[in-house]
């Protein structure tokens, strides 16, 4: 393992990307994304991707600059088409253009199409909170990266479909937020448990057989297994509707038989509705906020575990990792290294 700090990864991280080709202002979103995510204790979704996205500007498939097109602008409604910017550039735009909508007519709602994967959910509904605004989105991957079996099924037909809320707080600790996939677990963390030589606790994955598995391995083998939806037929359902407001609203695609394991291409919805349009937002915050008083005084059932809040965790791991730094798998860091070289980069 090895600790870098996320001034030194978002330095390194933007360099890599402008040498692969990105802008410097796509270059500098893009990880500045990844590396907020490793800040929350999100590895799945942070540093480990950067090659990843790189190879996509090497190989041409995700835009080195912004390139989203309106498609239709309905007053309170938006449908772009990103042309395969990356994503935490389209959805960071979109959560914008979202604010600006909802501050004039008290809600925005954008539908994107055709962007690359948008990274962590809770980074957007965070700041479209921290904005005043009751925050919304979820998004699929068109179809492709099919790891998640329906409820009762035991072949994969959908993605892991993620979904996140964000709600103003007067808490010293911010945003009420809630960030989950739709699945048991992100195919992300299962990815890194495997890279990791770690296994998975039970009830997350199931073989091609249909049976329970701890080896993350099992997920990829061929044939290949499946997540479950989490809380069974919920998740389930969840997903479907994921599936409605990301895939079919956007006309960008919905799951459906494809040939492609991963893709980096990603459909997503997103909504901002201003708090002070229904009533002033001191006083939503005060009754919120009540409330997440009451609920955190429940007697907890280990007197060492007190009842905590959505995101209570991510926010304190955030502040002790700016300070302490972030620690990255060596197989992950490793990637980064042979990127770098193949750049022709020099790594500090």
């Amino acid at each position: 393992m090895i600790t870098k700090s996320p001034e030194l990864l978002r330095t390194l991280g933007s360099r890599i990307m402008q040498a692969a080709g990105a802008t410097r202002p796509v270059a500098d979103c893009v990880t500045g994304h990844l590396v907020s995510a490793n800040l929350v204790g999100i590895d799945s979704h942070g540093f480990m991707r950067l090659p990843d996205y790189a190879g996509w500007l090497v190989d041409g498939k995700a835009a080195a600059d912004d390139r989203m097109e309106i498609v239709n602008d309905g007053g309170a409604t938006c449908l772009i088409d990103a042309n395969y910017t990356f994503g935490a550039v389209a959805a960071t735009k979109a959560c914008a253009m979202a604010v600006e909508k909802s501050r004039e007519l008290g809600a925005g709602l954008i539908s994107v199409r055709n962007a690359t994967h948008i990274g962590r959910l809770g980074h957007y509904a965070e700041d479209l909170a921290a904005a005043g605004h009751i925050g919304f989105v979820c998004c699929h991957a068109r179809g492709a990266g099919q790891f998640v079996a329906p409820w009762g099924g035991r072949e994969p037909r959908l993605t892991t479909n993620p979904l996140a809320w964000g709600f103003p707080s007067g808490r010293e600790a911010g945003a009420l937020v809630m960030d989950m996939s739709t699945s048991a677990a992100p195919e992300g963390k299962i990815r890194l448990a495997q890279r990791r030589g770690e296994a998975i606790p039970p009830g997350i994955v199931i073989d091609a057989d249909g049976q329970a598995s701890t080896d993350p391995a099992a997920l990829h083998g061929s044939p290949p297994g499946a997540i479950l939806p989490f809380g069974e037929h919920k998740g389930y359902a969840l997903a479907l509707a994921v599936e409605a407001l990301a895939g079919a609203l956007s006309g960008g695609g919905v799951s459906r038989p494809v040939d492609e394991v991963y893709t980096h291409g990603c459909n997503f919805f997103l909504m901002a509705a201003r708090v002070d349009a229904f009533l002033p937002r001191p006083q939503f915050e005060q009754e919120l906020d009540a409330m997440l008083d009451y609920v955190k005084s429940s007697a907890p059932i280990d007197p060492a575990e007190p009842v905590r809040l959505p995101y209570e965790l991510e926010s304190r791991l955030r502040r002790r990792l700016s300070a302490d730094g972030i620690t990255i798998d060596d197989a992950s860091w490793q990637r980064v290294v042979d990127l770098a070289g193949d750049l022709a980069l020099e790594i500090e």
